[in-house]
């Protein structure tokens, strides 16, 4: 009995250890539970009063809390220093094949280039038809912008190189044009591809003097449609570069011969001019030294000459030696009195006549009127062939009336492609 009380006695208070004992170990890991969510480097003060932990836990407590480290710091080293880093991502161009930016378009002619040609020699030149319409208004800037692209192919800008084969022959100042034993002729050659069997009516647009002023023959060639028609002077210096890119951007090109005309010698030519007052040896002479300037074109057209074109006597000898070489004959008609397109005609020479010059007033206003004419001629007679020289606002209007041609029907064409509509040699 006494042992069973004994028993009983001790029972409380082993009880009452235990649940000491159980609160207590509550405390502290409630306590460890808020140091680690609240991340407090030192332990909290009621650690210090409890009396009844042990030094372990009180040193456990008072450690600073170290969060812990993201999945990438645990890459090791060594690990680190293996995986070589991501190379960094090209350009954008290189992933989609992005083409390059387009050139720098041509130099625009400054306003001060001088006037390739006397205004004298372009007076006998037929006026515009009475009552004839303006040309089409320039395209907006967005249609501009849409037809920025020329619609040609590149087959139809290429041209024959130049020098062809069998199509030269050595002379005293270089290469001069001839016809090829098969029979083939630089005129043909030479020419811009053009598709006759094309019904609709036709426009062939010369622009002459080229070469002289270098900003304005690049603006010639970059601006204008490769069916316009180029005319170099043989007293240019870089005609060797040139005529190579005129026929690279498919354009057709003639050699402009300085002839005299009736205001000589006050208006001169130059020192190559073929002259009424020399023989004809002398002007022949004179004449194979223009046409070894360059090779590549399909004909030649005078430069001034309204009195060297009126004579038969002068001009005949010119035109049959012209014809011996295969060569067509552009006549710029700069005097009306010019005999030259009906000798041609005589001689079965493939030749054509300017029937208007576009910018003998080189004012916006006359030049728009002057290609509403043309135009207007087109649609009458089935053709219309005019000229003009590189001023700043000859190509400037060209360029853009020539976009609206095929709207109205009209097509463009080389002068090679107007030979058949000239034979009357009128």
């Amino acid at each position: 009995m006494d042992e069973a009380r004994e028993k009983e006695g001790k029972f409380p208070k082993l009880s009452a250890l235990a649940a000491t004992a159980t609160a207590l170990a509550l405390l502290f890991l409630g306590l460890i539970g808020w140091a680690w969510f609240a991340g407090t480097p030192e332990a909290p003060p009621v650690a210090e009063g409890t009396g009844g932990g042990s030094s372990e836990v009180v040193v456990l407590l008072a450690a600073p809390f170290v969060p812990p480290k993201p999945v990438e710091a645990l890459v090791t080293p060594s690990t680190e220093a293996a995986q070589p880093a991501a190379p960094p991502a090209a350009p954008l161009a290189a992933e989609t094949n992005a083409p390059p930016p387009p050139a720098p378009a041509p130099a625009a002619v400054p306003a001060s280039t001088p006037p390739p040609a006397p205004a004298l020699e372009q007076t006998a030149t037929p006026p515009a038809a009475p009552g004839a319409s303006p040309p089409t208004a320039a395209p907006s800037t967005a249609a501009e912008e849409s037809n920025s692209k020329s619609p040609e192919s590149p087959e139809e800008l290429a041209l024959v190189p130049a020098p062809a084969p069998d199509l030269t022959e050595p002379g005293r100042s270089g290469l001069l044009p001839r016809i090829a034993p098969d029979g083939r002729q630089p005129w043909q050659v030479y020419a811009r591809p053009f598709d006759r069997r094309d019904e609709r009516p036709r426009i062939a647009i010369v622009i002459g003097n080229l070469g002289i002023s270098s900003a304005a023959t690049e603006a010639a060639i970059g601006q204008l449609p490769g069916a316009v028609t180029l005319a170099f002077s043989p007293y240019a210096t870089r005609l060797d570069q040139y005529v190579p890119l005129a026929r690279g951007a498919g354009h057709e090109v003639l050699l402009g011969v300085p002839m005299e005309p009736v205001s000589y010698p006050a208006n001169d030519p130059g020192p190559q001019a073929l002259l009424t007052s020399l023989t004809p040896a002398e002007n022949l002479q004179r004449l194979s030294w223009q046409l070894s300037r360059f090779t590549g074109y399909v004909g030649v057209t005078n430069y001034m000459g309204s009195r060297f074109t009126a004579s038969e006597r002068d001009v005949r000898p010119i035109l049959e030696e012209l014809h011996r070489r295969g060569l067509l004959f552009f006549d710029s008609r700069s005097a009306g009195s010019s005999v030259a397109g009906r000798i041609a005609a005589q001689i079965g020479m493939p030749t054509a006549s300017n029937e208007r010059f576009i910018d003998s007033e080189p004012s916006r206003a006359a030049i728009t009127q002057a290609l509403g004419a043309v135009e207007e001629e087109a649609k009458q007679k089935g053709a219309a062939i005019a000229m003009g020289f590189p001023y700043n606002v000859t190509i400037e209007l060209v360029a853009a009336w020539t976009k609206t041609l095929p709207d109205a029907g009209i097509v463009l064409a080389p002068i090679s492609a107007m030979v058949r509509d000239d034979k009357k040699g009128n």
